[in-house]
């Protein structure tokens, strides 16, 4: 097997692009429910602890009062009917509670990830701001914490937290995150990263954590260690473009482990791009290393053996190569020496591939015909839509025995039946995806961003899961207006906020 190893540091006690700017923060987990191992507390994402899964938009490039890319956060909650509009908020770092003051190019907003961290039964939000400058540096970067209520997220004793050990600047630290049960003792963890050093952090809380001790300060799990790329034989690597964690059980052993997208682009072209398989958080090097283009990236078990899968997306194809994605199968050696690719020329694909469609720009996997297998949602923002150039569509491929397939596919845009809105030129919809069950019935439901709708505003679409796959009846359109944040380069549904 290949093995890369960075410079990297995970937590030491009990893990969406790649980025905003680069591998895709919309990543999502396996049909099998990661949270389930969670031996206390709420669901990530249910803010109020009603049941229902909320939806977290991160707008990083966002302006706060006149201070361009500060970034802010978004906030809708979910109900047995879907997406609740009436019900909103926007934090950034000028909310009451929220430490620090918002500043331009700190990209508050840039990675989310969510889990109860003080066991309290209301889910908090774990936000990232890489470009943060602190003490420690210019872009040090660092995540803050806003807890969750039986009213939903608030701003109130909000923390922050920087990179735990050899901050610097340029680290880049809250650049993606992600959660999982990682040591498989029954409490979430969860995963940061710090391109700039190229690292990446794992963090547990207590399990016996109430509301009466909120105080964010979870332990570290592992020092850092480094080493060289494997059979490349090179010196270790100091920096990364870009380091992006999701998560899945890959092995079959009941237990979350570690999937670790990066990207590299002072290294020679074949080690540019790859992910780290860790199924074993006490070791210091990786299961094993794939070599291939990423731009997005998820894990799935998609053919129900009980093996999660990878997917990859290569969005890509300047280099003339159409853009497509590849699925490499979990075994329990974790080998991921059987794969396949899918692409718009895939039998039963909709469409046909074209240079600049930017198939595989982001990815989510969830179940959403409730069959047992993953479903991945793949978005491809620069898609030409009833002739409008670059209007962007996300599509969702199916499950199976033999894993995805164009079979039974669906193309959904702005100009689905149904669906609010109208596909127009530079909309973008596809930037984000995520499959997330708002409603609480056992179906994902899936949320497709459109970044570039009026001039970067921004818009979601959330379209409700079935047996018979999603559907634009009933769906429901919202973005910056809904939020108040019209002409602020709010970018709605570039990054949502998911776990795994």
């Amino acid at each position: 097997m290949r093995q890369r190893v960075f410079s990297r540091a995970l937590a030491v006690a009990a893990v969406t692009a790649l980025g905003a700017a680069g591998l895709a923060g919309t990543v999502h987990a396996s049909a099998v429910s990661i949270e389930a191992k969670a031996a206390a507390g709420a669901k990530p994402y249910d803010f109020n602890g009603d049941g229902y899964p909320d939806l977290a938009l991160g707008s990083p490039y966002g302006k706060v009062g006149s201070t361009t890319s500060a970034g802010f956060v978004t906030i809708v909650y979910g109900s047995k009917t879907g997406a609740n509009t009436a019900k909103k908020q926007v934090f950034s770092q000028s909310t009451t509670g929220v430490p620090g003051s918002a500043e331009k190019n700190d990209h508050f907003g840039y990675s989310l990830t969510s889990l109860d961290y003080d066991h309290d039964g209301y889910a908090d939000l774990l936000v990232g701001a890489p470009d943060e400058d602190t003490t420690n540096g210019t872009n040090a970067g660092s995540e803050t914490i806003l807890w969750g209520t039986k009213s939903g997220l608030t701003g109130t004793g909000s923390q922050t937290l920087p990179e735990p050990e050899n901050a610097g600047a340029n680290h880049r630290f809250g650049f993606s995150m992600t959660t999982g049960d990682f040591d498989g003792n029954g409490v979430m963890d969860w995963v940061d990263t710090s391109p700039g050093d190229a690292r990446f952090w794992t963090f547990t809380t207590a399990s016996n954590l109430r509301a009466a001790v909120r105080t964010f300060a979870p332990a570290v799990k592992h020092r850092a260690v480094r080493g060289t790329k494997g059979l490349a034989k090179a010196e270790a690597v100091a920096t990364l473009d870009a380091l992006v964690p999701v998560a899945g059980d890959v092995n079959g052993d009941q237990r979350t482990d570690l999937v670790l997208g990066w990207r590299d682009t002072k290294a020679e072209a074949k080690y540019q791009y790859g992910f780290d398989l860790w199924t074993d958080p006490a070791e210091t090097t990786p299961t094993n290393e794939v070599l291939t283009k990423l731009d997005g990236l998820a894990v799935g078990d998609f053919d129900g053996d009980g093996y999660a899968d990878v997917a990859a997306g290569a969005a890509d194809d300047s280099g003339r190569e159409h853009s497509h994605l590849v699925v490499f199968k979990g075994d329990a050696n974790v080998g991921m020496e059987t794969s396949y690719m899918i692409n718009q020329e895939t039998a039963g694909v909709p469409g046909a591939t074209a240079l600049g469609d930017k198939f595989g720009t982001s990815l989510a996997a969830g179940d959403v015909n409730h069959d047992g297998r993953s479903d991945l949602a793949v978005g491809v923002p620069g898609r030409t839509v009833s002739g409008k150039a670059r209007a962007g569509e996300a599509i969702v491929l199916y499950g199976s025995a033999d894993g995805l397939t164009g079979t039974g596919s669906q193309a959904v845009s702005q100009s689905t039946s149904g669906v609010p809105g109208t596909a127009e030129t530079d909309d973008a919809c596809g930037t984000g995806v995520s499959l997330v069950d708002i409603t609480n019935d056992g179906y994902a439901d899936l949320v497709a961003g459109a970044s570039g709708e009026n001039s970067l505003d921004g818009t979601v679409s959330v379209l409700k899961g079935g047996a018979g796959g999603v559907t634009g009846t009933g769906s429901t359109s919202f973005g910056a207006g809904t939020f108040g944040v019209t002409g602020k380069d709010a970018q709605i549904g570039r990054i949502i906020g998911r776990n795994g």
